[in-house]
């Protein structure tokens, strides 16, 4: 009979390492798996490539782009979600939120350097003097040509070739 208890103090001894979860506690992780393993399905496979993942979880990514149908998708997301239990998530995190904010300050450059360019193509006054103020290495002579020109195409009702031209000549200075 004390040989039952000795079997259960043992098995309590070896518990003692882990930190007991609650069920809700449990699920609250594994949402928030799950919703990281969601997160990296919505980018191109190239991205997720990126991050350094086990190649078996990179492959069920992959497998995850190949499918159309919903239930499909939704059962490879959960096996997704089982495969990140043995990824450390919070580098994951760390890493998905570095590439969330790379991807806003680009969207913000583009974004900036298109208004910069409608600016310029619609005559606004002191656009040059703004560009010129922050791209002090522009060229001015090319600019007001591509203005210029555009302003042509325009009024010709034609596309504008050389409003693309300006956006690049824009985006080539602010990398500079």
């Amino acid at each position: 009979m004390t040989e039952d208890f000795d079997f259960i103090h043992d098995e309590m001894d070896d518990n003692e390492g882990e930190e007991y979860l609650s069920r809700s506690e449990k699920k609250r992780r594994s949402t928030a798996r799950q919703k990281i393993g969601e997160d990296l399905a919505r980018m191109p496979i190239t991205a997720v490539r990126s991050f350094g993942l086990p190649s078996a979880l990179v492959a069920a990514f992959e497998e995850f782009h190949k499918y159309s149908k919903h239930e499909a998708k939704r059962r490879q997301m959960q096996f997704i979600g089982r495969m990140l239990r043995e990824v450390d998530t919070a580098e994951l995190e760390a890493r998905l939120s570095d590439y969330h904010a790379g991807r806003a300050s680009a969207t913000a450059d583009f974004q900036h350097l298109e208004r910069l360019r409608d600016a310029l193509m619609n005559e606004q006054e002191g656009a040059l003097d703004e560009m010129l103020e922050t791209y002090p290495s522009a060229d001015v002579q090319y600019v007001r040509q591509l203005v210029r020109n555009g302003r042509k195409e325009i009024a010709a009702g034609k596309p504008s070739k050389t409003a693309r031209t300006l956006f690049r000549y824009l985006r080539d200075i602010e990398e500079q």
